[in-house]
């Protein structure tokens, strides 16, 4: 489409010309008034009235003006069609141009008179639309194009953003270049303006500058996350204020300094330069690590940091980090694997001895009766059995007895090798493990052990005793026994043979009596002392479990002392679970499950800080989370016991919701376990009814509201009908 002109301005040229032509007209005709007279005669002159004699002189002064009016006419066509074509080729320029171009009148009364497709594009009005209106009309601002036009008149010349307003009302941006264009006689005569839509940039200038606002807000307004950023030299660019908490360095004291020199050590400092070093090279993030750092106070703290690079057009111009304390967790963590590692202790070693347990001893005892298979090589154990312990125990008393183990204990332990495994069978009797040690060997043992208890004073200053033994021992490839349970039983059958005979003395499998002991006594007698043995065995577990049991509960125990009201909401908390476990109709194991559970089901807030724990104010979605693991880390704590298994998922469920909405499982309806879902409702009742740093108690009426809303939603509504009925 071509350029947009007003038919006034088409004559513009044409008028210039025929003006020219009448001015020279007059003035030729003023110049031959003289001649009138020679010419009038003349038909064909320009003047009527010249002389014969002139004639000729009129003649071509009359042919020289019509010839230079012909040439000097043709020279102004010419002209004019020159001027229109390059009219023409600026108009098809500026149509063809990718950006807007107008014209318009200056004046009140002054509107546009020329445009190009790309100003009524960038507007979307059609021609006759756009002449219709006034300039003003276009501007977002209803002063704007008054100010602007002063604002050109003024300076001649201008380049600016402007707000336009479209066709359809829409506003947008765009950069006008003006110009004022005047005269010969410096009078304006119009504006021109070239306009191009910079509304896409403008709004990714505009997303840049919010996504920047929110990044720095981000940065400046995130508590618990320390961010810094880095310059491609080191230099610390970023500061927020959680690193001013965190680290006690204030924003300007970092700012432009270069490393982290202040609060990492040498060893961890040319770690992390090389990570960033790194970071700058690939672009990609490393892994993110824990590590060790101190404050301006010298505090020293665990944070975990991550590292990221800031790019731009495929390369780093800047890199950050993310740094959060975990001090309090890591501490935590490091309480729960001391706690771990005791209960694992616990349940691997002897209470009273502090040596290893049977338990423990048919562990080892079996991986290393498969290397000696798998390898060849021999394996002896020794069964060892103090004679005559209970009349010691009658006569001096059980503590007595028990100095006198914990003394054979470190006896044993002292004299024997240390790849040879000593442990507690039970009561008065001990079991050691001799790797690679054939049965002559360990016969050798025997005899050695036998003398030092012969020779050695046991007990303590008022009462001094000697003791005697009985031992058996057992070796593989000589003796024909294929598992760990033939050789046990090999060894307390020697043990046995050697009771018989008075005790004090050693004896080897099927060595030293030809045939079995038991093979001398008929069917009856040797099923009695299996029996024997069996019971002997099962007391000794049973012994050994309460250990345990014992141990954990004092861990328990643990949590009352930094919290009284601990102490008393697990009391209560045992006595409502236990009615309600028999009002279900559970048997006794089952209820003493529930009891044990009870007992236990806070146990997994040995591993929340005591400030969480005892916080008088309402916690922070943070705090929240770390007391919401301990269902986790209780469950984690009692599984090590494997004869609590049983109660792990009432532990690890008392905080699901009947809807499915609770923790750490998510589990629904009687997905929980009945036993978890007794806790539940017991835990809610006592935590409302009691005391609290957060709380103070309500009435038994209130709680039982509450109760009652809860059903199907938080609890089993068939276990609170039973709790109402259990409270009266």
């Amino acid at each position: 489409m071509p350029l947009r002109i007003n038919k006034r301005k088409s004559f513009d040229v044409l008028k210039q010309v025929f003006s020219v032509l009448f001015v020279l007209s007059v003035v030729l005709s003023f110049f031959f008034l003289p001649y009138y007279d020679a010419a009038r005669h003349l038909s064909w002159s320009f003047v009527w009235d010249i002389k014969k004699e002139t004639v000729p002189i009129v003649a071509a002064l009359q042919f020289g003006f019509v010839f230079a009016l012909i040439i000097f006419f043709v020279y102004l066509l010419r002209l004019q069609r020159s001027l229109l074509r390059e009219k023409e080729e600026l108009a098809s320029a500026i149509t063809n141009l990718d950006v807007g171009f107008c014209r318009e009148l200056p004046g009140d009364n002054g509107g546009f008179v020329e445009a190009n497709d790309g100003f009524l594009k960038i507007l979307g009005f059609t021609e006759d639309e756009l002449f219709k209106l006034k300039p003003a009309d276009i501007y977002a601002d209803s002063e704007g194009h008054d100010k602007f036009k002063a604002l050109l008149s003024a300076r001649g010349s201008l380049i600016k953003e402007l707000r336009f307003k479209k066709k359809d009302g829409q506003g947008i941006w765009v950069v006008v270049s003006a110009k004022a264009i005047k005269n010969d006689r410096g009078e304006l005569e119009c504006f021109e303006y070239i306009v191009m839509d910079v509304s896409e940039r403008k709004w990714m200038e505009e997303e840049m500058s919010s996504a920047y606002l929110r990044f720095e807000s981000i940065i400046q307004n995130t508590p618990q996350v320390a961010i810094q950023g880095y310059g491609l030299d080191g230099s610390i660019l970023e500061w927020n204020h959680a690193s001013e908490v965190l680290y006690g360095y204030s924003k300007h004291e970092v700012i432009g300094r270069k490393g982290l020199g202040m609060i990492l050590g040498a060893a961890d400092l040319r770690v992390f330069e090389e990570a960033f070093e790194n970071i700058k090279v690939t672009g990609r993030s490393p892994q993110a690590r824990e590590w060790k750092v101190r404050n301006k106070g010298g505090k020293e703290l665990t944070i975990y940091s991550s590292m990221f690079p800031i790019l731009q057009n495929g390369k780093v111009i800047e890199v950050y980090c993310m740094d959060v304390d975990i001090s309090d967790r890591a501490e935590s963590e490091k309480r729960l694997n001391e706690i771990k590692d005791k209960l694992e202790g616990l349940a691997l070693k002897d209470a009273l001895t502090e040596i290893y347990n049977f338990r423990y001893f048919r562990e080892r005892l079996a991986a290393e009766f498969e290397r000696a298979k798998r390898t060849l090589s021999p394996i002896s154990i020794m069964m060892i059995d103090l004679d005559y312990f209970k009349s010691i125990n009658d006569t001096h008393g059980h503590q007595f007895g028990d100095k006198i183990l914990k003394q054979v204990a470190r006896l044993l332990k002292t004299e024997l090798r240390t790849n040879d495994v000593v442990a507690r069978w039970g009561g008065e009797e001990f079991a050691i493990i001799l790797p690679d040690t054939n049965r002559v060997d360990a016969f050798g043992v025997g005899n050695k052990i036998l003398e030092l208890f012969r020779t050695r004073n046991f007990g303590d200053g008022s009462n001094i005793i000697r003791l005697k033994c009985s031992i058996g021992v057992v070796s593989y490839p000589e003796d024909p026994l294929f598992s760990v349970e033939e050789m046990i039983d090999g060894g307390e059958e020697s043990i046995y043979r050697v009771k018989e005979r008075g005790g004090d003395g050693v004896a080897l499998y099927g060595h030293e009596i030809q045939g079995s002991t038991l093979d001398k006594y008929s069917d009856d007698d040797r099923k009695r002392y299996i029996d024997s043995v069996k019971q002997k065995l099962s007391f000794y577990a049973v012994r050994s479990e309460r250990s345990i049991l014992e141990a954990i509960y004092s861990l328990a125990k643990s949590i009352e002392l930094r919290d009284k009201r601990t102490r008393e909401h697990c009391d209560r908390m045992v006595e409502y679970a236990e009615r309600m476990a028999r009002r279900v109709g559970m048997n006794e194991q089952e209820v003493d499950n529930v009891r044990r559970a009870a007992m236990l089901h806070d146990i997994g807030k040995l591993g929340i800080s005591d400030t969480i724990l005892l916080k008088p104010g309402k916690l922070t979605p943070e705090e929240y989370e770390a007391v919401k693991k301990h269902p986790v880390i209780g469950a984690d704590i009692v599984s090590v016991a494997g004869f609590l298994k049983d109660i792990v998922p009432f532990i690890l469920g008392h905080h699901e919701r009947y809807d499915g909405t609770g923790y750490p499982r998510g589990l629904k309806g009687e997905e929980i376990p009945l036993g978890a879902r007794i806790l539940a409702v017991v835990d809610v009742y006592e935590a409302l009814t009691a005391d609290r740093p957060y709380h103070k108690a309500i009435s038994k009426e209130e709680a039982i509201k509450i109760l009652r809303s809860g059903m199907n939603t938080q609890f089993d509504p068939k276990v609170v009908d039973v709790f109402l009925n259990v409270v009266g």
